[in-house]
């Protein structure tokens, strides 16, 4: 496969696993998004912050990514987020309305590179070297598998 096609087929899965993920928590009643119906797990509002703040995060790197040379990635730290950052005093329509804001402007910002700037690299502090399509085919994943994660919460409520 070409590296046009590379980029192409994945900015388009992007896209969908955005799309698939958003669609997930929307499908969410808002008296729901609170409740953590597995033991041990995470509500759907959580997952949002998470997500939110993921979504803020990978952004800032492709940004940094296109417009310097080589910069540095420092890696997020979930772990901490939780209580440093109040999941359990912020709004979760908030973080969603975020998430769908970030997702729409990643993808325009990434639909209107040139093909070249998909080569570009960032150092990652714990992953090394990494192209901008690697850290995209990385938030893919993030997103496939938050929403994974809010099928098993949807289907436990």
């Amino acid at each position: 496969m070409s590296n046009d096609n590379k980029s192409k087929a994945a900015l388009a899965e992007f896209i969908a696993n955005g799309k698939e993920f958003l669609a997930l928590a929307k499908s969410i009643s808002t008296s729901d998004l609170g409740k953590a119906p597995i033991a041990g797990e995470w509500s759907a509002a959580y997952v949002l912050h998470h997500m939110c703040d993921g979504e803020l995060h990978f952004a800032t790197r492709y940004l940094n990514n296109l417009a310097e040379d080589t910069p540095k990635i420092f890696p997020f730290n979930e772990e901490i987020y939780p209580d440093r950052l109040k999941y359990d005093k912020r709004d979760a329509l908030a973080s969603l309305a975020a998430i769908e804001g970030i997702q729409i402007a990643t993808a325009n910002i990434l639909s209107a590179i040139p093909e070249e700037d998909w080569t570009r690299t960032s150092m990652h502090e714990e992953r090394g070297l990494m192209t901008l399509l690697q850290l995209v085919e990385l938030a893919s994943g993030h997103n496939k598998s938050h929403a994974r994660q809010l099928q098993g919460i949807i289907a436990a409520l």
